[in-house]
């Protein structure tokens, strides 16, 4: 069986519709698949009929913007406030989840309207035009927009060479161009998953640009907060990497969760079905999903 547990679509800051994301799960070979859009629920009614129509397994899933501050470090490092995204899986009251993240989703409109115009003036660029243009990227939802549809824009602009650079000198947690959003605590965010019926997920652990000790903390107390599991690192990540995750995993009793975080033609690195393999000790938080009940 062929899980991807982290994906999304035009609802957040992927590049393809619902149902062909699931068409193209399926091409890949995909079984069971959580849509995983930021702070939104929009898009699993379309992708459950497509799912359907290809015999899969759609999973309820979202990845929710949570603010963390992180202890320990020295000095003036000695803690660090960071958004960290976790996984709502499997969960059944979706109208509980949906009345807490259309409040997330009204920041996050606003969010998109203050990075532009930032960046309007930054590159003495006429804020209506760019506006627009990432709105298209969107059709026209300012609030399904984030910052990878705005490094889209800049990178046919012209004004940098990938996307990736966009981020580097611009979009990036504490970049020229970054804004906060408006976000959740991390227990908070457990809380609301557990409380809908779900299990809470720390996604991409090694993706917050923190050290190595730093992961490790976030893993504990991710785990101390009632989290139940910890998505592992993509095989496009070091080995030590991958085991450092593993080790802190095991330490803390959480199971594992795998996906591909897949965006579609915005980040095409990031493939469907391209999951890690669990080890043979670890026990992946699928197997206590309602359909596996």
């Amino acid at each position: 069986m062929k899980i991807d547990l982290h994906c999304h679509t035009h609802y957040s800051d992927g590049t393809y519709g619902p149902t062909e994301v699931i068409q193209r799960a399926h091409a890949a070979g995909v079984n069971v698949l959580a849509l995983t859009d930021h702070d939104t629920l929009a898009g699993i009614d379309e992708a459950r009929v497509a799912a359907t129509a290809c015999d899969m397994q759609l999973i309820n899933g979202v990845e929710i913007s949570c603010e963390h501050t992180l202890s320990g470090g020295y000095g003036k490092n000695k803690s660090t406030n960071k958004i960290v995204h976790v996984l709502g899986l499997d969960f059944t009251d979706r109208e509980k989840m949906d009345a807490t993240l259309q409040q997330l989703q009204e920041s996050r409109a606003t969010r998109g309207q203050k990075i532009t115009e930032k960046l309007s003036e930054l590159l003495d660029i006429n804020y209506d035009e760019l506006w627009q243009a990432v709105l298209d990227k969107v059709g026209g939802n300012p609030q399904a927009v984030g910052r990878a549809h705005i490094g889209q824009v800049l990178f046919e602009r012209g004004e940098v060479k990938t996307v990736q650079k966009a981020f580097d000198k611009y979009l990036a947690d504490n970049k020229p161009a970054y804004v906060a959003i408006e976000a959740l605590t991390m227990q908070h965010g457990i809380e609301l998953i557990h409380a809908c019926g779900g299990k809470a997920v720390l996604a991409h652990p090694t993706r917050y640009q923190l050290s190595a000790t730093r992961v490790r903390k976030l893993i504990e107390e991710f785990a101390q907060l009632g989290g139940d599991a910890c998505e592992l690192p993509a095989n496009s990540e070091p080995v030590s990497t991958r085991r450092m995750v593993d080790r802190s995993i095991a330490e803390h009793n959480l199971v594992t969760s795998i996906g591909s975080d897949f965006h579609g033609s915005n980040m095409p690195w990031r493939r469907l079905g391209d999951v890690p393999t669990l080890n043979p000790e670890q026990q992946g938080v699928w197997q206590s999903f309602k359909m596996f009940a």
